[in-house]
């Protein structure tokens, strides 16, 4: 899946920096091939069907595109799906399906994926009334999603209550989401989970939360930690589960590690911040020992 999921990356980056008319750093990675739009792009995930073939799906901000990397060098666009108009886009899978969040009024999209390759994907806008602590409305905008080892689905900054994160089950019926449960009423902008334990970037509350979510209908918040730069974006945990790497999306903010090992006394042992100015960090993800 990393391999997937590098390639793809490598996709999107190499048509940015071509773009852009830069050379990227090399890395050990060689740009294979590349696909062009006349809109902005904003996210991507992989997926590969029944017989092995890799795909790209695309966040662009009027829709969602499936890319088929079946030659690499020249990766096509099989379906292109219109959604509101919005910069923001995230994508992610479980088995056969798509899931993806917008903060355009489109709800949350949901693709089934098995027609691939011969046949064509199938698609609905998921926008169920629902009740999250206390507060019913329609579901209409999500900033964006995580999805776990288990087939639950993180939903961070939606328009209900006041964007705090939505659980949903997406293993149980393939391709029909169900509520389960939500977090405390912080607004979340971001949202990862492993095994038992969801991380939170409660950016305006300007923390991480972390949350034991081994009962998803009822999450406890265990701990709370300040970032930096107070403006949690993201956090992401390192393979051994004993740190924590986050992001404050302002400009010249730092990245910060924590060890996390116990949640009773969460301590910063590191920061780094890029010489280059006015830099804003917006993610970081961890894998083995490398930090991107």
């Amino acid at each position: 899946m990393y391999k997937i999921i590098i390639t793809l990356s490598w996709l999107l980056l190499t048509v940015g920096l071509l773009q852009a008319q830069v050379t990227p750093a090399n890395f050990n990675v060689t740009p294979v091939g590349q696909l062009s739009y006349t809109q902005n792009l904003n996210d991507i995930w992989g997926y590969v069907d029944g017989q092995g073939n890799e795909y790209a799906l695309v966040g662009t901000s009027t829709g969602t595109s499936i890319v088929s990397l079946m030659d690499p060098a020249n990766p096509s666009e099989v379906l292109f799906i219109p959604g509101g108009n919005s910069t923001w886009r995230d994508l992610k899978t479980w088995g056969n399906h798509a899931y993806v969040t917008t903060e355009a009024d489109d709800g949350l999209l949901v693709i089934d994926l098995s027609p691939l390759p011969s046949g064509t994907p199938t698609f609905y806008f998921w926008e169920p009334i629902l009740t999250v602590n206390n507060d019913t409305g329609q579901l209409q905008t999500i900033h964006n999603l995580y999805i776990d080892e288990s087939g639950y689905c993180y939903l961070a900054g939606s328009n209900l209550n006041v964007g705090e994160t939505i659980i949903l089950d997406v293993h149980t019926t393939p391709g029909t989401p169900t509520y389960v449960g939500a977090t405390l009423p912080f607004y979340a902008h971001d949202a990862y989970a492993r095994g038992d334990t969801l991380w939170t970037s409660d950016i305006n509350d300007g923390n991480f939360s972390v949350y034991d979510v081994s009962n998803h209908a009822s999450p406890q918040r265990l701990a709370f930690q300040a970032t930096p730069r107070n403006f949690a974006h993201n956090a992401w945990i390192s393979d051994d589960g004993n740190s924590l790497f986050t992001t404050d999306e302002k400009s010249n903010a730092w990245i910060g590690s924590y060890d996390v090992s116990d949640l009773g006394d969460i301590k910063e042992i590191d920061r780094y911040r890029t010489p280059t100015p006015n830099t804003i960090p917006h993610n970081t993800h961890t894998h083995k020992d490398y930090q991107v």
